[in-house]
């Protein structure tokens, strides 16, 4: 078939799209994780604005003023929690270093230590544990300062995405209606259960985990425990993660505690953690995920480990989202066939 005018027009015009998404990909892929982080602040952060917004009648100042808001949080945390972060990782890898391992393992489980080639394999393979640690965190660490310009822009990027997503994150919804190929009423439905999906994974799953996290870290305060914010940080993380939770720290702590002879924290600390703290756990979840848009743990635990393989730490927030978005699509799909097969 002889190409027209038009045609050739057309083909140009398709090329030039086409070359504009490449460089336009090109571009945004360093600072893509960096856009997403931003929008996900800005959905976090967006009651707070709302609020403001009824107050001072103005976006623009009740985003900037959100804005502080989170960076007096931020500047706090690297000011007063950072700090002491820090020295509980050297406190801890000193007491690591000089710790006899392989006593308390033969305390603790004398069972698997029959021979003196038991022991000393034990030994050897902590010794290999311990120096491996301390060279890949060097090697992280090194990188980390290196690469440090590069996380101050990437820094800013979230910034500038934060509060334009506050100022403007109606106007963003509104141009993802236009730009989707749904119809209005499809369009509306997709929009909604993807908002209930992302409330679903943002506040059922991360902030939920964050404060279970903060509760097991109160325990460690007051039962104590020696270097209580790394644990607590560390409990934060794992509360966050499905299945996981803050249980794979409080239990090595409880059991820790019982070693070393200390019964009455070692048991406050259980019944705290194994009551309480699973209690309010299991209670919260249903108050702010409601029944119908909250995800199997399956769907958010592949997610969430998908993310982080492929995307690394920030992975964790956006392949349950991915994960969550994918299976609202298809839920939609699959409504939709169905209610057109019964017109039929």
């Amino acid at each position: 078939m002889p190409l027209n005018e038009e045609s050739i027009k057309q083909l140009i015009a398709m090329g030039l799209i086409s070359i504009l998404i490449v460089f336009t990909f090109l571009i945004i892929k360093p600072i893509f994780f960096s856009i997403i982080l931003g929008l996900i602040l800005a959905y976090i952060f967006n009651p707070i604005d709302k609020r403001l917004i009824k107050l001072i009648k103005n976006g623009t100042i009740s985003a900037c003023i959100t804005s502080l808001i989170v960076v007096a949080l931020l500047g706090l945390f690297i000011w007063f929690v950072v700090p002491i972060l820090v020295t509980q990782i050297f406190n801890t890898y000193n007491m690591v270093i000089g710790m006899d391992a392989v006593g308390v393992l033969k305390k603790a489980i004398p069972i698997l230590f029959t021979s003196d080639q038991i022991t000393a394999n034990f030994a050897a393979a902590y010794s290999t544990f311990v120096s491996t640690t301390t060279q890949t965190t060097l090697e992280r660490f090194t990188a980390f300062v290196i690469d440090l310009p590069n996380l101050l822009l990437k820094l800013a990027v979230v910034a500038l995405v934060f509060f334009y997503g506050l100022r403007d994150g109606s106007k963003l919804i509104k141009v993802l209606e236009d730009t989707l190929p749904f119809n209005k009423s499809l369009t509306a439905r997709f929009i909604k259960k993807s908002k209930d999906v992302t409330f679903s994974v943002i506040y059922g799953r991360i902030i939920i985990g964050i404060i279970t996290g903060l509760l097991s870290g109160i325990s460690f305060y007051i039962a104590g425990v020696p270097n209580s914010t790394l644990l607590t940080f560390i409990a934060i993380l794992a509360g966050v993660i499905p299945i996981v939770g803050p249980w794979i720290v409080w239990i090595p702590v409880v059991a820790g505690l019982f070693i070393s002879g200390q019964t009455l924290p070692a048991i406050l600390l259980l019944l705290y953690n194994g009551l309480f703290v699973s209690f309010f756990d299991n209670i919260t979840h249903p108050i702010f995920v409601s029944r119908q848009s909250q995800l199997p743990t399956s769907f958010t635990l592949i997610g969430m480990v998908g993310g982080l393989l492929v995307f690394g730490i920030f992975g964790v927030i956006v392949g349950p989202l991915v994960v969550a978005y994918l299976a609202t699509l298809f839920e939609i799909y699959f409504e939709h066939n169905a209610s057109k097969q019964k017109k039929e």
